[in-house]
Parts: C-alpha cells; structure tokens; sequence
C-alpha cells in the first residue's frame, strides 16, 4: 500500500512538470505544439493537433521538446493582408501602423508608392517575428501635372510632407510623358529597389477624345513601362479611376490593377460628361473587360469603401448618402459582380489608414452581399496574402506552409464579425500576445 501511495505521489509529482513545462517560455523549445484549435482547411474548420518547427507547420510531432499551447476551442485562420496601404512608410509611422496592422490580424502588406529613401530605411525591421512583411513600389509613373503631384503639393502646404514642393518629382513621383523619358528615368528608379512598379491612370480615355485632360499616363508610355517592369522581373500595379482605365490597365499588361473604379469628383469630373447614361458607363466595367482581366490573369484589388464614399474612414450609412454616392455605390456593388461572375482574382485593399482601413473594407465587401463568408474570408486570408507575396507558401494551414495565423473567438463562416474577435496571433510559430 505505502509502495502504491509513493507510486501516486511520484505520478502527481512528474504530471505538474509536465504541465509546469507546457505553461513555460518556449524559448528553449525546438517546436511548438498547437492543441485543440479548429483549422480553417479552405471549406470549414476541422479540430487538429498542429505543430511549429523553424516557422513551418507539421501534423507530424517532433523529436525533443515541445512547448504546447492550448487554443481553447477557437478559430484558426490564415493571417490576413492589405493589399494596398500606404503605411508603414518610414520611421515615423512604423511603430503606430505596425501595432495597428498586428491587432487587426493584417501580417501582410503591399505599399503601392512613397519615398523610398524613409521606406528603405525600415526594411531592416519589417518581416521580423514582431513586425508585419511589407513590399514597397516607391517613385510611381504618372504624366506631368498628373496624379498625385497636385494632392502632395496640397499636403506639403498643410505641412504634412517634409518636402519643398520641387523636391517631390523623382522621390514620390516620376513624370513621364513619352518613352524617351522613360528610358532616361528608368535607371535611377531601378536604384531604389522597388518591389514593384506602380503607373498611374486617371481617365486616359481623354488622350483619346480630347474632351478634357488625364492626370496620368499616356497608354503607349504605360505599355513601355510595363515592359521594362517585366524584364526587370517586377511585377506591375495600376492606379485607376475610370472604366477605360481599368481597360487600357490590363490591356498594356499590368498584373494588378490597384482599384475599382473610384467615386468621381461631383462637379469637375462630371461636368465632362453629357448625361447620367454618359457617366455611370464611364465608370462600369464592361462584362468584355472583366473576361479580358480574367484571360491575361490580372487581379483586381478591391479599395471599394474608401472609392464608394467621400468619407473614406467610414462610409455613409446607406440612408444618409446622397444621390450621388448612391448611385455611385450600386455601380461598385455591379463591378464587384462581372469580375466575380468573370473569374478576376480579387484581393482585398484598404487604400487608407492601417488596421482600421482594411477592417472598413471587408465590412464594405461583407454588406455588399457579393461574397459569401466563406468567400470573403478565402479572399482575405488566403487570396490577398499571395497576392502580396506569390512565391511564399503562405495563406494556408497545411504541411510545410509557414507557421503564422491568427485564433478567432467563433466561426466567421457562420458570423464574419468573428474576424475581428482575434484571441490570438501567432508568427512563424511565435505567439505575438
């Protein structure tokens, strides 16, 4: 009998270090195991014991110490993406837009044109087990005059950019109206080592009809400029505004195109056209340029919240918009529908400020009743990430994809607010919290 109680007492005694060692710091762990989580498998969430070796995932436990974490019953998906943010840009906003993106579940960004000399300067410290992956365009390709030299020269009045206004041209903005400036300009911009090459469209279909002016660039020049992104080996991205941009976009070769086409100034760009029929045309996308887009295999990124409404930060409630933004609104919803209906890939861009922006944007998507939960959750978690980064095996949960997602509260197929109740965020096997 006092054989058996010793034996129990030493059962007891080995049992709380076990659990001793489960609840420690997995700094000296070679992996990490993660029990009791439901893993979103791309159709719904199957309950798996998953484990963390180097970063990567495995089903199959390692040799050696293992740190287990209890997942409680939650939700895991992959991490989510913004694809297009203009933040972190420097060292000025890494640390606010860092913090902002990691509590809203955003591990991905793509930075689709600033300085590059503030945004190189913190390449150094994104990617890392505690920051977010970002890749950068710097310098963008518009026309002279065109977009963004007059709302940049607006933010240096404002005091908002540590420029002179002479100072902008060649670090926010190369202005290139034929090829022979492009090939002068080309070098130098290949020097900042951008990782991908953004061109500016604004209403090209003017080059065409004379019956105002485009504040970006001339097809022809946007076509000599993908093909020097090609051959560079980097992909390309267009600023739109305008149906006939999105077509001219896909028809010189970009691989994505940065908007929908984007809630037009109410009296400038309006008074251009003859009619309502006139304006609402020039700002739906033809069913043949959605088939086209799916044909040539551009993705499309969404920003639809911040170019449905003038309030970016928040859109109107559908009872308080005006007439304009209205009928702006549903014509957003039809777009979203041909390029779903035509196979576009779609991934999700906020095109505002970090964390708060992208959550406005998938609620913009999830209202507009275009996408399933489950679509739209694919399209944020597994879509938008490889859009950003198509050679990384990330965006899934499965075998030998990297070790980062995020823990849901519930089910988001069920209730896609789910997504913005994360318990937990993990990053190549480091719980961030």
């Amino acid at each position: 009998m006092r054989r058996l109680r010793h034996l129990l007492i030493l059962v007891v005694v080995l049992a709380a270090v076990v659990v001793s060692q489960a609840q420690s710091s997995p700094i000296n762990s070679e992996a990490t195991g993660f029990v009791n989580g439901k893993w979103f498998t791309g159709k719904d969430f199957e309950t798996r014991t998953l484990y963390a070796v180097r970063g990567f995932l495995t089903e199959r436990r390692p040799n050696g110490s293992v740190y287990m974490i209890d997942l409680h019953g939650g939700f895991v998906v992959p991490p989510f993406a913004d694809a297009h943010i203009h933040s972190p840009s420097s060292s000025h906003d890494l640390a606010d837009a860092n913090r902002a993106l990691l509590d809203a579940g955003v591990f991905y960004v793509l930075n689709p044109g600033g300085a590059a000399e503030p945004a190189n300067s913190i390449r150094g410290q994104l990617g890392t087990i505690a920051t977010v992956d970002a890749i950068f365009a710097h310098t963008l390709f518009t026309c002279s005059g065109g977009h963004p030299r007059p709302y940049l020269e607006y933010l240096v009045d404002r005091g908002d950019v540590p420029y002179s206004k002479d100072k902008l041209e060649g670090r926010f903005f190369n202005s290139v109206d034929s090829i022979a400036q492009v090939e002068r300009v080309w070098p130098e911009y290949l020097a900042t080592r951008p990782d991908f090459v953004k061109l500016v469209f604004v209403f090209s279909e003017f080059y065409a009809t004379g019956n105002g002016k485009s504040l970006g660039l001339r097809p022809d020049v946007a076509k000599a400029i993908v093909g020097k992104a090609k051959l560079a080996g980097l992909r390309s991205g267009a600023h739109i505004e305008s149906a006939m941009d999105f077509h001219n976009a896909v028809a010189v070769g970009v691989d994505v195109v940065m908007h929908l086409p984007s809630f037009p100034d109410p009296i400038d760009r309006q008074a251009a056209y003859a009619n309502k029929a006139d304006w609402e045309q020039r700002y739906t996308i033809p069913d043949a340029d959605a088939k086209l887009a799916a044909e040539h295999k551009v993705i499309v990124v969404t920003t639809a919240a911040s170019g449905s409404a003038e309030n970016f930060e928040k859109p109107n409630p559908l009872g308080s918009m005006n007439d304009n933004e209205r009928r702006f609104r549903k014509i957003t919803i039809q777009n979203l529908q041909h390029l779903k209906a035509a196979g576009v890939t779609l991934a999700v861009g906020s095109d505002t400020t970090p964390g708060s922006g992208v959550l406005t944007e998938v609620n913009f998507l999830h209202e507009t009743g275009v996408f399933s939960n489950r679509e739209l959750l694919k399209m944020w978690s597994e879509t938008t990430p490889k859009v950003i980064f198509p050679h990384r095996r990330i965006g899934v949960l499965r075998e030998g994809y990297e070790a980062s997602f995020v823990v849901l509260e519930g089910d988001p197929i069920k209730d896609f607010n789910e997504v913005k109740k994360i318990t937990m965020r993990v990053k190549r096997g480091a719980p961030l919290n």
